[in-house]
């Protein structure tokens, strides 16, 4: 046999062998599917209410600061954020200046909060202060097993898209939603906050996220 006739031969045997895989691969895939898509995290705007209710002393009640922490929880970082603050009744009408001047200090810079008129009593509205918060949220996929009642028996077949988890763990990282949009050039590192955060941490003063207590108001 020639040489280019052993060429053409070992050619014909590499091609034959890479169908033989894809075919073999086809036929697996078949049994296994269909497979669930693959989600990947979301940026979306999301606006969330609730209201709060002012106590005898004057301070919101133990249920409103539950609801209200549970609020901006979900939208992510103060700064990020943009609250309009609308009073429902004349305690809520007192109450605002001081809960928007606490937020402000927490992180919410002055243009993104507001203060709206006291609304009318015929809207139906409950509570004392109306709160709303509107903020870019990542949208962080369910990386649950697929298929709960077989995953034990064929494990790759139900555990869902391969690359969830990391997907969602990097996403809930990311300190700045529009970062998952589209990329931005670095600042300019701030050596000392991070070295007083440091110290912070191991003398146990860690500073809170958000510690709203009317008690020390003038």
């Amino acid at each position: 046999m020639s040489r280019r006739a052993g060429f053409v031969v070992l050619l014909a045997s590499i091609l034959l062998i890479s169908a033989c895989d894809s075919s073999i691969n086809r036929m697996r895939v078949s049994r296994l599917g269909p497979f669930p898509e693959a989600r990947m995290p979301e940026v979306k705007p999301v606006a969330l209410s609730t209201y709060v209710e002012v106590d005898e002393s004057g301070a919101l009640s133990s249920d409103s600061m539950t609801r209200l922490n549970r609020l901006l929880q979900q939208q992510g970082r103060l700064h990020h954020q943009t609250l309009m603050l609308r009073p429902i009744t004349a305690q809520g009408e007192a109450i605002a200046p001081r809960l928007a001047a606490r937020l402000m200090r927490g992180g919410v810079p002055t243009d993104q909060i507001k203060l709206l008129p006291r609304a009318d009593q015929h809207q139906g509205l409950t509570g004392d202060l109306g709160i709303l918060s509107s903020a870019l949220v990542v949208q962080v996929p369910d990386c649950r097993i697929a298929q709960t009642d077989t995953w034990m028996v064929k494990p790759y077949a139900s555990v869902g898209p391969l690359g969830c988890a990391n997907r969602a763990n990097l996403a809930r990282m990311v300190a700045d939603p529009e970062d998952l949009l589209h990329g931005k050039p670095l600042a300019g590192g701030d050596g000392r906050a991070a070295a007083n955060s440091v110290d912070r941490y191991y003398e146990d003063d860690v500073r809170k996220l958000l510690d709203i207590d009317f008690n020390g108001d003038d």
